[in-house]
């Protein structure tokens, strides 16, 4: 199940986070995420974004070389468990750049390519 978001012309919206709506924040996370290959599965983007108690993976989909739509993927259909996402904030190397989102680890990057690298 993915959740669904409003896409307005190259950006999308958001519907479900509490967080900041800007495009800029957007523009941001994928500026973060371009320089962490492990980020880059297919033709999109994956990152943790935690806005409390649950945090989720999410996926930036690149259309034309410039971000198409943002969205929250169903982790477990991939093969992913709660306790893996919590291990990846957890355990992270480095203090994010940006609150709230943390890169994928090794172990989710291993499970996502498995299904989506073609």
């Amino acid at each position: 199940m993915v959740e669904v978001f409003k896409s307005t012309g190259n950006m999308a919206y958001d519907s479900e986070w509490s967080g900041p709506q800007d495009p800029m924040r957007y523009s941001e996370v994928l500026e973060w995420l371009s320089d962490r290959r492990e980020s880059y599965i297919g033709s999109s983007y994956y990152y943790i974004r935690s806005g409390g108690d649950n945090p989720t993976i999410c996926r930036l989909n690149i259309s034309g070389g410039s971000l198409y739509s943002m969205e929250v993927i169903d982790h477990s259909q991939y093969g992913i468990t709660d306790e893996d996402i919590d291990e990846a904030v957890l355990y992270r190397d480095e203090e994010t750049e940006i609150p709230g989102h943390y890169p994928i680890s090794i172990h989710i990057e291993k499970k996502l390519r498995t299904i989506l690298d073609i």
